[in-house]
């Protein structure tokens, strides 16, 4: 795919900058400099995917997680990262080896698009540098780590696809555990990289059977058999497949055709913090194709279509996994601009090239400076968990903006840092039934006992059975818990309660320490004297 051996002086004197090596090298490297200064990656779900390694990895260590936890290792079709940490972990530690595993998943990332256009147009066209920046997308803005992990290994076969194409035998040895690797990282991934492979051998096998004057239903069936037959190496998974759903699994797929969400998301493929830049940014890379008429190279060019077509029939849950379609859409873009064909003129090349430079440099530096920002409202709440005992059981809410809102804090999931520090129970995490091996059992703390239970969405926003403020302070079991946290919540909304003792408070943040024995005393006065009927308890709807 890349070459990356040293080139004479006199081979780069007459080369195209962009195609120079060391280029290509610095474009994968600096794609990943938004990462290096966040302590942890400032990705909304990322806290809660090290909650679960915490429980993963030092569950049978700890004295306390097994009381409210369960870790199961089975076949499922979303293991990525709770693979890849083992190993990190046990060489950085838990939160360095997160950052250290996102940090390699975005290079290589980078690497795989740039495989790709080499694969496709034989040498790096001077528009590729536009598709890295989609790299940090909604999705993985989200935080979709194994997701975007099996995404990185996709376009990585992809462009090993295409360049084993005169060797089939060899391909088929290599693809049938590339296969399930990306399915088991993602099930998504592994779809997708379907869909680009049909694509890629349909479109040459098309093109070679019209060389050969062949008619054109005739060409479309041969090129449709032989691209089937070549997918076989990728069908294997489709066991695992059915071995996963057959088990106890959510039932989730719904919400089709939801076509102002789709437009939303496509506008939203760069959204991070500064919403007339991301839609600016967005405008560029639609501009640049259309400034190129289009001209994607003949396997990008289906294969774009297809992806297109996938974007518009998913729905939002799959699988029971929240917004199948959105997670789509950045990378629709990063396959386009990588397809497509450089400029004829070489004068204009060049200056696509500055403008890809350009484009690159500007929104990986705002990407940067996103990511501090994140870092630092992190950094102010959790100075929280060192006023925590380890162990402890820990109510968490935390202001969290309604999903069209463009900025968000990222921090909706950041109280399981409580558990990965303190082995303490938070309610932040999740646990849907086939798709993680986490198993939460904590009957005593009712329906406070997983995510979104800690989410505190404005009320133009909120859902049946969302949280509300005051009326958690109502009926959260006192008993059950020692801390309750406040995340991003200014100091008006604080509440004074007699029973909840406040031991930290920072910048709209505060931590309470539960005071059972007042809770204690409360209850002895409020229950039922021996022989009296005791008052009926609404029911909550």
């Amino acid at each position: 795919m890349f070459s990356f051996r040293p080139a004479s002086r006199s081979s780069f004197k007459n080369s195209d900058w962009w195609q120079n090596p060391f280029y290509i090298l610095g474009l994968i490297l600096l794609s990943a400099v938004p990462l290096f200064w966040p302590e942890l990656p400032p990705l909304t779900d990322a806290p809660g995917h090290l909650g679960r390694y915490r429980v993963e990895l030092g569950i049978h260590q700890s004295p306390w997680l097994h009381q409210w936890y369960s870790f199961d290792w089975h076949l499922v079709g979303n293991l990525g990262f709770d693979l890849f940490i083992i190993p990190l972990a046990h060489l950085f530690g838990l939160e360095l080896g997160l950052k250290i595993g996102v940090i390699i998943m975005v290079m290589v990332t980078a690497a795989g698009l740039l495989a790709v256009a080499k694969a496709v147009h034989g040498k790096i066209p001077p528009t590729a540098a536009f598709a890295l920046p989609f790299i940090y997308g909604f999705p993985f803005q989200f935080g979709f780590l194994n997701y975007c992990l099996s995404m990185a290994l996709t376009f990585n076969a992809f462009a090993l696809w295409i360049t084993l194409k005169n060797s089939p035998y060899l391909r088929a040895f290599i693809f049938i555990p590339f296969g399930i690797i990306i399915w088991s990282c993602h099930s998504y991934g592994w779809g997708i990289l379907g869909l680009l492979c049909f694509s890629a051998d349909f479109s040459s096998d098309y093109r070679h059977a019209r060389r050969n004057n062949q008619p054109i239903l005739s060409a479309l069936f041969q090129a449709g058999y032989k691209s089937a037959l070549a997918m076989l190496p990728l069908l294997p998974p489709i066991l695992l497949m059915i071995l996963w759903r057959s088990g106890h699994v959510s039932d989730g797929n719904g919400d089709w055709f939801r076509f102002d969400l789709k437009i939303e998301w496509v506008l939203s493929a760069l959204r991070d913090r500064w919403q007339n830049f991301d839609i600016a940014s967005i405008g560029v890379a639609c501009f640049i194709l259309l400034l190129g008429r289009l001209r994607l190279a003949p396997p990008m060019g289906l294969a774009c279509f297809i992806l297109l077509i996938a974007y518009i029939c998913l729905p939002r849950i799959l699988l029971s996994a929240a917004f199948a379609d959105m997670r789509l859409a950045p990378y629709i873009f990063a396959s386009a601009l990588v397809g497509l064909k450089a400029p004829k003129n070489q004068n204009f090349a060049r200056i696509a090239a500055i403008a890809a430079c350009l484009f690159f440099t500007i929104r990986t530096a705002a990407t940067t400076v996103s990511f501090w920002f994140y870092d630092q409202g992190y950094q102010k709440q959790l100075k929280a968990v060192d006023f925590m005992a380890p162990g402890s059981r820990v109510l968490a809410m935390v202001s969290t903006p309604c999903l069209m809102t463009w900025v968000s804090n990222h921090m909706s999931h950041l109280p399981a840092m409580a558990t990965v520090r303190k082995d303490a129970f938070t309610n932040s995490e999740w646990a849907i039934a086939g798709q993680q091996l986490l198993t939460i059992h904590f009957p005593e703390a009712k329906r406070f006992i997983h995510d979104p239970s800690q989410s505190l969405y404005p009320r133009q926003c909120r859902f049946r059975g969302s949280a509300d403020l005051d009326k958690t302070l109502e009926s959260f079991p006192r008993q059950a818990f020692d801390y309750f946290w406040l995340m991003d919540i200014p100091p008006s909304l604080w509440p004074h309660e007699d029973d909840l003792i406040p031991i930290w408070s920072g910048e709209n943040g505060i931590l309470y320490k539960i005071d059972h024995r007042f809770t204690t005393v409360s209850s002895m006065l409020s229950a039922p004297k021996s022989g009296s009927k005791p008052k009926a308890v609404p029911a909550v709807k």
